[in-house]
């Protein structure tokens, strides 16, 4: 893993700390758009990932581990209907 900068860990730990009133903490989400503010500090999102949730852990909170949707619901994926969670509706 690479070291992350301090600028970026208190983002990540300020991102973390706010999505605790909003249970669980979507470390994904939150992995998520920390990339997206922060794509000049050129990490990997794992990495970030990892960071997320190492702080969530520690705040006892429930975790969710869920990607948001790239696009809206009800979106069409080769042909087929897709609900937000991904799986196929048949």
């Amino acid at each position: 893993m690479r070291a992350l900068s301090q600028d970026l860990r208190n983002k990540i730990s300020a991102a973390v700390a706010a999505a605790r009133s909003a249970r669980p903490i979507n470390v994904v989400a939150i992995a998520e758009e920390i990339q997206n503010r922060n794509l000049h500090e050129n990490v990997a999102f794992e990495d970030i990932l990892s960071c997320v949730l190492d702080i969530a852990q520690c705040t006892g909170e429930p975790i969710l581990f869920e990607r948001r949707p790239s696009t809206a619901e009800g979106a069409e994926i080769n042909g087929r209907a897709t609900r937000y969670a991904g799986s196929i509706d048949n």
